[in-house]
């Protein structure tokens, strides 16, 4: 009796972990800009892909908390369009719309610039249609 309720609580926690491990994809668009990132999360992991369509950026990071910021997912980037250039996209977490972001850019690993500050929405079907306008890298300063 002792056995089976040590393997009954041992499967219990092992289910538990399990469904908290489950891969949870969100679309956030970023506002005024064609960029929606699918972002899925995995315990305190993250992967991010923008549309193809409009930068095609991608990455991953963990679920954290940045500091003057709060619980967020930070995210680091390949700038698709851009040899050289990391991105660093900071998002509020959970998601909610009208959540904030930042968005900084380093070519050096070390010296991070904030490029973009927003706020995103969350989008539910995120390949029903085109995103407008132009990628957020675009407003950088280079």
């Amino acid at each position: 009796m002792k056995k089976a309720l040590l393997v009954s609580a041992a499967l219990l926690v092992a289910l538990a972990s399990a469904a908290e491990a489950r891969p949870v994809t969100k679309a956030i668009r970023l506002t005024g800009y064609c960029n929606v990132y699918s972002i899925t999360t995995s315990g305190a992991t993250a992967w991010v892909q923008d549309t193809p369509s409009c930068s095609g950026n991608f990455g991953g990071g963990v679920v954290g908390s940045a500091k003057l910021f709060g619980k967020s997912i930070n995210l680091a980037m390949q700038d698709a369009s851009n040899p050289g250039v990391q991105l660093m996209l900071v998002v509020s977490y959970p998601f909610v719309t009208g959540g904030t972001y930042k968005l900084y850019q380093t070519t050096t690993g070390t010296n991070f610039v904030d490029e973009i500050d927003g706020t995103y929405t969350l989008d539910a079907a995120p390949d029903s249609e085109p995103a407008g306008g132009k990628p957020v890298t675009s407003a950088f300063q280079r």
